[in-house]
């Protein structure tokens, strides 16, 4: 029996021992795979980390292009309305100058108004029978203002001709 039982512990030895081995590895198995879920905890963690400093990248890129958009549109917009300005400028200018030039007119005539009251409703053919009776002074005063409104130079040789028959 001697053979038996030292056969049944060294049996027994090597089950333990086996054993043993088991469970080192199974431990090692274990310790490998914890480590492989924190390996993989941590890159999902970085790999989310690294997402949301994206996400926060992109939105101040997007804030900063929009802010940038608006400072182009409004330095557009003053662009436009000065060019706007300008142009109406140019477009009123013949304008301006007309109504300087009936300010200057209206200087010139005197406060009781024209010889011809309605002269300028009046045309051409009413002018020239209304100027049958009217004095040289009166006349020349009709002239100028012909001359500075509405330059028809046919009414305004009428006037030469009756000024000139005045003075001879």
């Amino acid at each position: 029996m001697d053979y038996m039982e030292k056969s049944g512990k060294m049996t027994e030895r090597m089950g333990q021992e086996t054993a043993k081995a088991y469970k080192t590895v199974f431990d090692h198995a274990v310790a490998a795979g914890e480590r492989n879920v924190r390996f993989a905890q941590g890159v999902t963690d970085n790999y989310i980390k690294e997402l949301r400093h994206q996400a926060e990248a992109n939105r101040s890129l997007t804030y900063e292009m929009v802010e940038r958009a608006e400072g182009q549109r409004s330095t557009f917009q003053a662009v436009a309305n000065e060019t706007l300005d300008a142009y109406m400028d140019f477009l009123y200018a013949p304008l301006s100058y007309y109504k300087e030039g009936l300010r200057l007119v209206e200087k010139e005539v005197p406060v009781g108004g024209l010889p011809l009251a309605n002269y300028d409703e009046m045309n051409m053919d009413e002018i020239s029978k209304e100027t049958n009776d009217l004095s040289a002074a009166e006349i020349r005063e009709l002239r100028a203002y012909e001359k500075q409104s509405k330059n028809r130079e046919t009414l305004i040789e009428q006037f030469d001709r009756k000024l000139k028959a005045a003075s001879a």
